[in-house]
């Protein structure tokens, strides 16, 4: 059928074959190294550990605070059946503890031993941030629970090192400081 208002169909679909060939073709720029984070906020700062760690973001539950127990632990709640301690780590990392607000949330997170429930200002989401933009820190003793810094969106996010952090006697009830 040809005539006023018909198409070519055969040259439609022989142009549409050919861009998408061609679109195969192009070599994509292989993606760098990343890591994959849960970023959120802490001590007015924002921080982000790998999502390997989270196990869930919790609302702020009914904490009960515990008599004769010191930071971190600001007290424990009930997840699913498991009593859990709820954490507030900003101490430990030299940060500012502002009030904590109705954006602030508990990052459940599994250590190698234990599971607990960090306090944080507000959760950020899960964010993929290239290596390339990583900074390892300069290994000063304030900042022996961070990895390192990223440049994320024109924003400086601070690597917690959780594994060093749950490993430490001051995160372990009961322990001797």
């Amino acid at each position: 059928m040809s005539g006023p208002g018909s198409y070519d169909i055969g040259g439609i679909l022989g142009e549409m074959r050919e861009a998408y060939w061609a679109g195969v073709a192009e070599q994509e720029e292989a993606p760098g190294e990343v890591l994959e984070a849960l970023l959120f906020t802490l001590g007015g700062l924002t921080c982000a550990f790998e999502t390997r760690f989270a196990a869930e973001v919790l609302r702020l539950p009914k904490l009960i605070r515990l008599p004769a127990v010191s930071e971190p632990v600001v007290g424990i709640f009930n997840l699913r059946g498991e009593i859990t301690a709820a954490m507030d780590v900003r101490f430990l990392l030299c940060f500012d503890a502002p009030p904590i607000d109705a954006k602030g949330r508990l990052v459940v997170v599994k250590g190698e031993t234990f599971v607990t429930a960090l306090l944080i200002e507000g959760a950020l989401g899960v964010h993929t941030l290239p290596m390339d933009a990583f900074r390892p820190a300069p290994g000063a003793a304030e900042e022996r629970f961070i990895r390192g810094r990223f440049d994320h969106e024109g924003e400086a996010v601070l690597l917690l090192d959780l594994p060093a952090l749950l490993a430490a006697p001051e995160m372990l009830i009961g322990a001797q400081k």
